[in-house]
């Protein structure tokens, strides 16, 4: 109806900027390069997850969480690697656990490493640990925390001057990312927003638990401006005064995506254009992901509501399928709305409009408001 002025989004790193417009970010396309380390350590984690689908029946889980984890951050992916080798029950610090209920056999299958499984777990524990595996993604967060300006005018500003949440899948690189800020910020607060009794606040070398209230409460303030969080802050989350969202990684989610974004881009948001970065490493399976997705963002105002809910694991695998998968989505989708349009755009349906509350343009008073709810339907 044009009576809120939307809010629209600027997505980082934008393939179509100019020469220069990230100077300090390593790129090959839309993500980050990275380093000998880190590509022999997902080369062994790749193998490891095909010689497990070939040993164990219903491995899937396992697959995907060391490849999420380990394309979420070198720490998260040395730590799943740790805690499969020691055969510890598979939680992120963390997250999920497994069930014996999630594989047909009657034993889970770190119960019975092989020797070529155990040898690439270990690879992956040794080359991420390496001084030299510096990670590509907190050097992004910094540029774009304390360098990258957006806005115009007076009003352009770095991330950092803005407000910005930093959104992972994953308690262990949330505590990492906002422990490297913290040292990086030493005179500013910076906040973890984790699951119930997990949320702290750091302050340089130094953390400390805290509860989520305050948390919520000092963004308001603008006394936090800069916000670490797992998906728990997905929903329920009002962040508006911050005005930058930078993703660490990338969950095989859209809908999570559009919830992320849904912090800061909502009523109440001060800036009429918020900027997001989303990182994911070159070459590997998230990149392929985001590639295929990032396509499909034209709309700066609309950005995941045209994609699924989920992508399937069979589209990974095969990125021609996941584009045509993709595609026909849209497509439904488009047929959906044009449908929705039909009913509630057309010169018929608005002919009664003064009578339609999903339209109501007026603030009523108490008592208008209640001789309007006791009058009659209408037909």
């Amino acid at each position: 109806m044009g009576i809120l002025e939307k809010v629209a989004v600027d997505v980082h790193p934008d393939p179509k900027a100019p020469p220069g417009s990230y100077q300090g970010l390593k790129l090959q396309d839309q993500g980050l390069i990275t380093n000998l380390p880190f590509n022999i350590a997902y080369e062994a984690a790749e193998e490891f997850t095909k010689l497990l689908q070939q040993r164990v029946k219903g491995a899937g889980f396992l697959k995907n969480l060391l490849l999420q984890r380990i394309c979420s951050s070198f720490e998260a992916g040395r730590k799943t690697a740790e805690m499969m080798l020691e055969k510890r029950t598979i939680t992120d610090s963390v997250l999920e656990e497994v069930d014996d209920e999630d594989y047909t056999g009657t034993e889970k299958p770190m119960d019975t490493l092989t020797d070529v499984e155990a040898s690439c777990l270990q690879t992956i524990v040794t080359e991420l640990s390496r001084p030299e595996a510096r990670d590509p993604k907190l050097e992004a967060v910094e540029y774009f925390l304390d360098n990258h300006r957006t806005g115009s005018g007076l009003a352009k500003q770095t991330w950092l001057e803005h407000g910005c949440i930093v959104f992972t899948q994953y308690y262990d690189t949330a505590l990492w990312v906002a422990s490297a800020i913290a040292k990086a910020h030493p005179d500013i607060p910076v906040a973890v927003y984790a699951g119930v009794g997990k949320s702290r606040i750091f302050s340089g070398e130094d953390s400390s638990a805290i509860e989520r209230e305050p948390i919520k409460e000092g963004v308001r303030t603008r006394e936090i401006k800069i916000v670490v969080a797992t998906d728990a802050a997905c929903e329920g989350l009002n962040l508006q005064a911050l005005g930058t969202l930078i993703n660490v990684d990338l969950p095989w989610n859209p809908s999570k995506l559009e919830q992320r974004l849904g912090r800061i881009k909502r009523f109440g948001q001060s800036r009429s254009t918020v900027d997001m970065a989303n990182l994911v490493y070159s070459e590997t399976r998230d990149e392929k992901v985001y590639s295929a997705l990032s396509k499909r963002l034209k709309d700066k105002f609309d950005l995941f509501g045209s994609l699924p809910d989920t992508i399937d694991d069979e589209w990974i695998e095969d990125v021609e399928q996941m584009e045509e998968e993709l595609d026909k989505f849209v497509h439904l989708r488009e047929e959906s709305k044009n449908a929705f349009q039909l009913r509630y755009q057309t010169e018929e349906a608005l002919k009664d409009s003064d009578r339609r509350w999903e339209l109501c343009q007026e603030v009523l008073s108490r008592q208008e408001l209640l001789e309007r709810l006791s009058e009659g339907w209408s037909r």
